[in-house]
Parts: structure tokens; C-alpha cells; sequence
């Protein structure tokens, strides 16, 4: 029957789990003499070892690394519409810039007016953007932030990239630009605030108050002018100053010390104690920088204390001030519960810039 040619060989095949047959064969390719069987049967393990390797080889070549998506990346057109429908609910600010392409390009802040798929998302902008017919077609960079869940005060960051599809000017006051549907969404970072370690250039000024020094010399926390001097000064004269900032978020810093710096004031420098701060921060999207007065808790120490090398500590922010409303009062101070929204959207800008700057 012609069905079972193919099994012809199934009884050699079989005698491969005999013990004999295998010294039958030895004995017969010893002698030069093999048998049909034997040669059969060596072809087809010889054909199928390298059978194997061929099928592995075509499998790795087709699973390229390019290929697997980065946990980062959120794929998923639901997902993707939700978190867009999201932004836009939430009223979420856009930071939009044009990629690398135009290098003396600078951000700007818009909303979400509408999104859909099919049309794309429709941005508002300020009419002080200057609107031009030819950025359509161009790459721009879309980076907003969600509150996913509005019991935790914890923000998801996005970003995209997107070509222009259209630009219209609404009325005197508004630009309304049209990006496409984005593929795909960037997961930045998760956590309470946005840290991130600032160039040494954006710390403009930085002086530290302990804060039972300024109640000894009878000060009111009110008026920086009766604080005295500051315990710790960053002096950007020094290649080796005694205090720099690490990095800072809206509900935090971490400052590091010189060892000697530390050691002078180690007995005011204890986890609960409290201090204020006076900082100057660069701010490069604006003509002058931004000032800040804040109450702060030391939490940590890291490093060894008692070894040479750097200390550093890390701050919460218990409280920030704003000018006060009273006579006599030039500040106001305000809990921070919640953090310092001015102080964490500088930390997203400076994150956005150190992103692009980078090239990721």
C-alpha cells in the first residue's frame, strides 16, 4: 500500500534502541564495511541535526532586538485614547516643541481642546506664538502630565511625537494647532513630584537658615531682613563650594556638604530639625529667575559623617512663602501639603530641557 512506503525504514529505524545493533555497526564501520541500513540512518541524523540548526537560525534572525518595545512604551489604541480623553478632562498643560530638527525652537504651554482619532488632537496656544503656514508637516514633542487616581497626589508623565496637520489662528488671542494621533505614548517617570537633578548653572543663589538661629536673634520668619546670616551659603566663586544642590522636586531637595562644611555644623544638622531656605533658580524661558523662600524638614543624612568626602541630606518641604498680604509682613507662609506647584513646574521644565537636551 502506497500510504505506508514511507514507513520502509521503521524497522531500522527501531533498531536503533537495540545495544546490539549499535555494536554490529561499530563493528562494521571498523571493518570499512557499513550497512545500508547503518549509512540510511546516519543520513537522516545528520539531516535533521542540521535541519535543527537551520530552523534555530531563521528564528533568531527574525527576533530582532530593534523589535521588542520598550516597558515604557504604551501601544494599545484603548490605552492610548483613555489617557488622551484624560488629558484633555483634566485639562491637562501640553509642553509642545519642536524637535531637534529647529534647535533655536523654544517650548510653549497649550491645552487640549478635542481629540479623536480620526481628526487628531487640536491644541490651544497663546497668539504670542507665531504662527507660520510652513509648520505643517514638522515633528513636534507633546509632554503633559495625568493624576491618575485623585485620592494619591501622584503624577504619570507622557510624551509623543507627532507631525503638524494644521495651524489656524482663533481670533486676536489664540493659536489653535491640529497633531496627529499619536502611535504611541512614552511612560517618563511615576512618582509623587517630578526630581531632577539641575545644572549647577540654574542654581543662581542658595543660603540656609537653621531655624533656631533666627528665633535666638529674635528674627520673623516673615522678613528675610531679620534672619541674620545664613548658616550654609553656596559661593560659586569656590571650585569646591561648601553646599550645591543635588536635586529638587516640588515636595523636596537634596543638599550636599563639604566634609569640613558639615563637621563645623554637625550638631545643628540632625534629621528633625528645621531650616529655611533662600533660593534663586535660572529660569531660561523667562527674562528673569524665580525666587523662593522655603520652610524645610531635614529627613535623611546619607554618606558617612565621620569619613572625608561629601554628606548629603535630604529635605522635605514643609511649608513656602508667597509676599505677604499684612504691613510689615514681606512674606506669607502657606503649608505645603500638597508641595509648591511653582517650584514643581520648574522642575518639569528643567526635566523637559535636560530630556531634549539629551536626545532621548
Amino acid at each position: 500500500m502506497a500510504y505506508f512506503r514511507g514507513f520502509d525504514h521503521l524497522p531500522a529505524f527501531m533498531s536503533l534502541f537495540d545495544p546490539g545493533w549499535w555494536n554490529r555497526m561499530l563493528d562494521a564501520t571498523n571493518s570499512g564495511h557499513a550497512s545500508p541500513e547503518a549509512l540510511i540512518l546516519m543520513a537522516a541524523m545528520f539531516g535533521t541535526f542540521f535541519s535543527l540548526i537551520a530552523v534555530g537560525l531563521m528564528v533568531k534572525s527574525r527576533a530582532r532586538p530593534g523589535e521588542i518595545k520598550p516597558t515604557t512604551w504604551i501601544t494599545q489604541p484603548g490605552e492610548i485614547r483613555a489617557l488622551v480623553e484624560t488629558a484633555l478632562t483634566q485639562r491637562s498643560k501640553v509642553r509642545v516643541s519642536f524637535v531637534r530638527d529647529d534647535p533655536g525652537a523654544r517650548s510653549t504651554d497649550a491645552t487640549i481642546l478635542a481629540a479623536s482619532a480620526g481628526r487628531g488632537i487640536e491644541l490651544e496656544m497663546t497668539s504670542l506664538v507665531r504662527a507660520n503656514p510652513t509648520w505643517v508637516g514638522k515633528l513636534v514633542a507633546c509632554d503633559f502630565r495625568l493624576r491618575l487616581d485623585p485620592h494619591k497626589d501622584l503624577h504619570s508623565f507622557y510624551n509623543f511625537v507627532s507631525p503638524i496637520i494644521a495651524v489656524n489662528k482663533a481670533g486676536d488671542n489664540f493659536i489653535h494647532m491640529t497633531v496627529d494621533w499619536p502611535h504611541r505614548l512614552e511612560l517618563e517617570q511615576k512618582r509623587a513630584f517630578l526630581r531632577v537633578e539641575p545644572p549647577r548653572s540654574c542654581i543662581l543663589e542658595l543660603e540656609l537658615w537653621h531655624e533656631s538661629t533666627i528665633k535666638n536673634i529674635r528674627g520673623r520668619f516673615g522678613d528675610p531682613t531679620t534672619w541674620g546670616r545664613p548658616l550654609l551659603r553656596l559661593d560659586h566663586k569656590l571650585e569646591t563650594p561648601d553646599i550645591e544642590m543635588r536635586n529638587i522636586s516640588g515636595g523636596g531637595l537634596r543638599l550636599e556638604l563639604q566634609h569640613e562644611a558639615y563637621r563645623i555644623n554637625h550638631r545643628l544638622l540632625e534629621p528633625g530639625s528645621r531650616f529655611i531656605t533662600r533660593m534663586l533658580l535660572a529660569e531660561p524661558e523667562a527674562d528673569q529667575p524665580l525666587e523662593f523662600h522655603l520652610a524645610l524638614r531635614l529627613q535623611n543624612t546619607y554618606g558617612d559623617p565621620q569619613a572625608m568626602g561629601l554628606v548629603a541630606m535630604g529635605f522635605r518641604i514643609m511649608s513656602f512663602a508667597v509676599p505677604g498680604d499684612t504691613p510689615g509682613e514681606v512674606l506669607s507662609w502657606k503649608p505645603a501639603a500638597s508641595g509648591v506647584p511653582a517650584l514643581d513646574d520648574w522642575a518639569f521644565r528643567r526635566h523637559l530641557a535636560i530630556y531634549r537636551q539629551r536626545g532621548e
